[in-house]
């Protein structure tokens, strides 16, 4: 009987070693040989290895847990103090390896265990070699915003003609959906990734106002939904020669009111980041709330701080938010361009509040160079750049006498914006002396937004708004035909005209 007693014993001790030792089990739960072996530093707490598939340590990937930022050593190893509050560890996936995917998205980060004390937290990264890009397409979405069984209908028109366009590129494909993936209604979290996932490229996410759950009270679970579907809400990767970056810049504050800045932390987090980062590579940043913008009231507030964060790289930035196309150049290595929504107004139509079509933005990226760039009406071809207005359809009186064109994606830097009455060249985009540059609403937009027939599925989320890519001129009473060309800053020209009939 005593030696009955003895071995259930023995046993009982034997479970609860082995139930004890899984607190040093990774964060995926599975026991992993390759930590166990790691010689953990003092005051390490999170510590793990980045693999290549055939077990060949991947050296100086950088990994975080959205508080320390740390590169892997000789052996692939990484080791940091794990912050109480940190959620995820992330790899910054080298530009040499596969972006690892699960559920048709982007998987490059696990959740992590809470700290215990005298508790090791390990998780091991497995990434797949590849040869290095040297170019790719990036396509940029904006407020996509699902929000009720409508809008589903909507995007589901819309999907097969974005994957009618991805099957035209050549090359790898990747995209950024810059934030509103719904509207305040957080199952759609679930609809909108079966829809996205049908692209079959990596879809990299940035979170939105609208991401957030308004029904939650406690500070540090506003973002649980988003980040039950896409993880960090903020991190890196690379791609080529670019260093791409996601930032939350919505700085929510519950019940569906926010600011417009960086945290801190976050901005303590980029500069750790990018001391991994060489000046020769492009950086790409995605943000929700635009930077900067001409219209002051819509920038974040503390975008000097993160500009100056950047000095030294040249920067592109990729915003949505306000549902309209606007391009900046903020100096001489840093641009924004900000999207006009995907969903167009409200799911109920294909414009925009500026007159632009929904539609979303291409990249076509050569090493540490974006070689061109332009919007692109999902429903319409690439060659769809502009609308002409005839004599007296301005919605400004002072305008009503001329032609008004809204280029959509126009931006300063462009080439030229050419007018010919009847064959005859009036007006230079450089000169602007008989067609100028005007700030103006759409006619189309202003119409369908104003007027007493506006759409019964609305919300203060689209009115009307003023936009600074439209140009006037002033025709001769009996001019018959108007030509506009344009070329942008890439060397893409494009082509429209008007009968005067």
């Amino acid at each position: 009987m005593k030696m009955i007693s003895r071995v259930f014993l023995i046993f009982v001790l034997f479970v609860i070693q082995v139930s004890c030792s899984n607190d040093h089990v990774d964060s995926s739960g599975e026991d992993d040989p390759d930590t166990d072996n790691i010689e953990v530093r003092p005051g390490m707490t999170l510590v793990g290895t980045v693999f290549d598939k055939d077990k060949n340590p991947v050296v100086g990937a950088v990994v975080s847990d959205g508080y320390s930022v740390v590169q892997t050593d000789e052996s692939g190893v990484y080791q940091m103090a794990q912050n109480s509050d940190a959620q995820f560890v992330s790899i910054s996936v080298p530009s040499e390896y596969e972006v690892p995917m699960s559920g048709g998205l982007p998987k490059m980060y696990y959740e992590l265990k809470e700290l215990k004390q005298g508790v090791v937290n390990r998780q091991n990264f497995t990434l797949k070699k590849t040869t290095k890009e040297n170019s790719f397409t990036l396509l940029a979405f904006a407020d996509i915003q699902v929000g009720h069984e409508g809008d589903l209908d909507s995007l589901a028109t819309q999907i097969p003609l974005v994957e009618e366009y991805i099957k035209t590129i050549e090359g790898p494909v990747y995209g950024i959906s810059l934030g509103d993936m719904v509207w305040d209604n957080m199952p759609y979290h679930d609809d909108y990734v079966n829809y996205i996932k049908k692209f079959d490229i990596p879809m990299f996410h940035v979170i939105g106002n609208h991401d957030f759950d308004k029904n939650i009270t406690e500070e540090k679970h506003y973002a649980d939904n988003f980040k039950s579907h896409f993880g960090p809400v903020y991190y890196s990767y690379n791609r080529g020669d670019c260093h791409f970056i996601v930032l939350d810049d919505v700085a929510y504050q519950g019940a569906g009111t926010y600011a417009k800045y960086i945290s801190e932390n976050q901005m303590e987090w980029l500069k750790q980041d990018l001391k991994y980062v060489s000046k020769d590579k492009l950086i790409i940043l995605g943000v929700h709330v635009p930077t900067q913008k001409r219209n002051l009231s819509h920038h974040i507030q503390n975008y000097t701080d993160l500009y100056n964060l950047f000095d030294g790289y040249t920067v592109r930035i990729l915003s949505g938010h306000i549902h309209t196309n606007e391009s900046i150049t903020i100096s001489g290595t840093i641009e924004e361009n900000n999207f006009a929504a995907f969903k167009g107004a409200g799911w109920t139509g294909d414009l925009c509040s500026d007159g632009s079509p929904r539609g979303f933005g291409i990249y076509k990226i050569e090493g540490n160079k974006i070689m061109n760039w332009f919007y692109k009406g999902t429903a319409h071809p690439v060659g769809y750049q502009m609308y002409i207005y005839k004599p007296g359809e301005a919605v400004s009186t002072q305008y009503r006498d001329g032609v008004v064109i809204n280029i959509f994606a126009w931006h300063t830097n462009w080439k030229s914006v050419n007018v010919l009455e009847d064959g005859t060249i009036f007006a230079n985009g450089k000169l602007m002396e008989t067609s100028k540059n005007i700030t103006d609403y759409d006619r189309r937009a202003y119409d369908y937004m104003a007027g007493g027939d506006k759409p019964a599925h609305w919300k203060s989320a689209e009115p009307y708004e003023y936009n600074d890519h439209m140009f006037y001129y002033k025709p001769n009473s009996n001019w018959e035909k108007i030509v506009v060309e344009i070329e942008d800053a890439y060397g893409n020209k494009y082509k429209d005209s008007i009968q005067n009939n």
